[in-house]
């Protein structure tokens, strides 16, 4: 009976360890979709020539959905993950990604040739949304850890 106990702490270990793992890849992942979608955008909007296409060979829309909605979509996924066990690499890694997505639509917004359309206005404001959305999963993470922190 022992051994089979001893089986299980182990197993509950390495599943810890292993969630911890999995989070942080993801937000890597995520931070690398980040990085990209916004080294296309600008090297777009630095083209001489009236193109939607920088290096990625997507329109602006498409790479908005899978760069920048995969990108949150997997930092959420990251935070779900790793939420239950205490760890620092996790909302540093939310604070980055979310930063980087309001810094990056500070800067699209600060761009001489922008155009100010309300419907451009308003996705720059659920963009920003989104990177707030993340931030403050990295200030949950950090309570909920220092919970976890104080109860054992």
């Amino acid at each position: 009976m022992l051994s089979f106990i001893d089986r299980f702490i182990k197993y509950l270990n390495v599943k810890k360890i292993v969630a911890k793992i999995i989070a942080i890849i993801l937000l890597l992942i995520a931070l690398g979709l980040e990085i990209t979608y916004g080294m296309d955008v600008i090297i777009t909007s630095q083209s001489q020539i009236d193109s939607e296409r920088g290096f990625l060979p997507l329109n602006e829309d498409v790479r908005g959905v899978i760069f920048g909605g995969g990108a949150v979509a997997l930092s959420v996924i990251g935070f779900v993950v790793g939420r239950n066990e205490p760890n620092k690499a996790i909302p540093i890694l939310l604070f980055i990604n979310g930063g980087l997505i309001i810094f990056g639509m500070i800067i699209l917004i600060s761009m001489p040739k922008l155009e100010t359309e309300q419907d451009f206005m308003r996705t720059i404001g659920s963009t920003m949304l989104f990177g707030g959305i993340l931030i403050g999963l990295g200030i949950a993470k950090i309570i909920i850890d220092k919970k976890k922190l104080m109860a054992t």
